[in-house]
């Protein structure tokens, strides 16, 4: 065969699918280019996070920081007061407690039944997340004092089992539930056991005059108020009851910084109304 027909051969050959395509087709390539950039941009600007069991399911942050909430509360020169809530968490009332207490800048303690935070564990890792402490209200709410001793410890341990599977360690301190104890509840409980010192009887006068009345009638420096997150009552005096307080020189305090305040050591079995200086 001759250069010229070899050569002619050449230019003859089909191109290749690619090939044609890019011929057919100039504009694929841009197109192609043009997403592929996109994508690149989007991943770029993205910064959405996503953590198991973070009741922040998406939180917006920078790639160089963090999303740190940096409290204002100061307990020097205050008069302090630990703020408890029994009987929760619920869906439809503590979300709604915890945007105020964050909005207030204010901490407090829950008492939590284990029964409740086993279904609702986006909450009580919502609220040790915004500085609050988490604590054991026993897992089925029984009167301690009533049942046998094995029960007492049944029901004590399943409670924290529920609370180490969601936060990862036990509750370090419980509440009986009624406050009812007898020497049974003190062997078998496993905690320092934390009362109240103000009762503000939320449960049963549903109001915020009521509740704002009973606290005042009992609080002082290192008071523990008892009040109850379930009651859509109680959640909507907690505004006006953390104000008033305030103005009156208070500052609120989880039981753990109260008595960390307080320079006391607590013991498994007993029990504390309030930590007075």
């Amino acid at each position: 065969m001759s250069t010229s027909a070899k050569s002619s051969s050449k230019k003859t050959k089909k191109p290749g699918l690619f090939r044609r395509l890019d011929i057919c087709f100039p504009w694929l390539k841009l197109i192609a280019v043009c997403v592929i950039g996109l994508i690149i941009l989007l991943d770029l600007l993205d910064f959405t996070i996503s953590k198991t069991r973070d009741p922040y399911d998406k939180i917006k942050i920078a790639p160089m920081a963090k999303h740190v909430r940096v409290s204002e509360r100061t307990l020097e020169g205050k008069k302090i007061v630990a703020l408890t809530f029994d009987d929760g968490p619920s869906a439809e009332t503590t979300p709604r407690l915890l945007d105020i207490l964050y909005q207030k800048d204010a901490v407090a303690t829950f008492f939590m039944l284990g029964s409740r935070a086993r279904y609702n564990p986006d909450i009580v890792f919502r609220a040790v997340k915004d500085g609050h402490e988490v604590a054991s209200h026993t897992m089925y709410h029984q009167n301690l004092a009533r049942i046998p001793a094995g029960a007492i410890a049944d029901d004590v341990n399943e409670a924290q089992a529920v609370f180490r599977e969601i936060l990862g360690q036990s509750a370090a301190l419980s509440r009986p539930p009624y406050g009812s104890i007898n020497d049974h509840v003190r062997a078998h409980i496993g905690t320092p056991m934390i009362l109240w010192s103000v009762d503000t009887l939320d449960w049963k006068h549903k109001s915020t005059e009521s509740i704002m009345g009973y606290t005042l009638d009992q609080v002082y420096d290192g008071a523990i108020i008892l009040m109850h997150d379930i009651h859509p009552t109680s959640v909507d005096a907690v505004p006006t009851l953390i104000d008033t307080l305030r103005a009156d020189g208070y500052e609120f305090a989880t039981i753990s910084e109260l008595i960390a305040k307080r320079n006391i050591t607590l013991v498994p079995g007993a029990s504390y109304y309030g930590f007075a200086p």
